[in-house]
């Protein structure tokens, strides 16, 4: 399970009760040193409960996407062997369409790399920040225009770049 993945939690139905996008991690003195891998812990063998509790739950794995809150509209199907169970796809309780883990990692693997060998998967898996957009059967849908923050809001800080 290569590369980054966002934290579902489930109740025993399968629903999913809660996300976690992504954790930073630090230091003995509180210093940012980068973001803890979910799914590298998962393929440790580490539990989830190291990282979060969540009431209700029964159960917390990865998922390659990024769904955000209309995460809660699914439920997850586990697959593997017990102790080594994974979610191999998670199913929109309205609409009963199926997004397989299969199919995102296939289409994460298909990506072209660029020049410096990295691969753009926004598209596909969307962000700790920007989750995918879902139409209301679960499946999804291109993103709008990014226009940016809306010029109205007020800003704490301003970041300025230097080129």
């Amino acid at each position: 399970m290569a590369g980054p993945h966002a934290l579902l939690a489930y109740d025993a139905a399968g629903n999913v009760v809660a996300t976690l996008d992504h954790m930073v991690a630090r230091d003995a003195v509180d210093d940012v040193i980068g973001l803890v891998d979910f799914a590298a812990h998962e393929d440790a063998g580490g539990e989830h409960t190291d990282i979060w509790v969540v009431e209700g739950a029964t159960g917390s794995k990865v998922w390659p996407e990024w769904l955000g809150s209309q995460a809660h509209d699914f439920r997850v199907e586990l697959a593997g062997p017990p102790g080594a169970k994974h979610i191999a796809a998670l199913i929109h309780k309205t609409s009963g369409h199926r997004r397989e883990r299969a199919a995102v990692e296939a289409a994460i693997a298909a990506v072209e790399p660029d020049a410096q060998g990295a691969r753009d998967i926004r598209h596909i898996v969307g962000g700790p920040t920007r989750p995918l957009e879902l139409d209301s059967d679960g499946k999804t849908v291109p993103r709008r225009p990014n226009a940016g923050t809306p010029a109205h809001l007020p800003l704490i800080a301003r970041e300025t770049r230097t080129v």
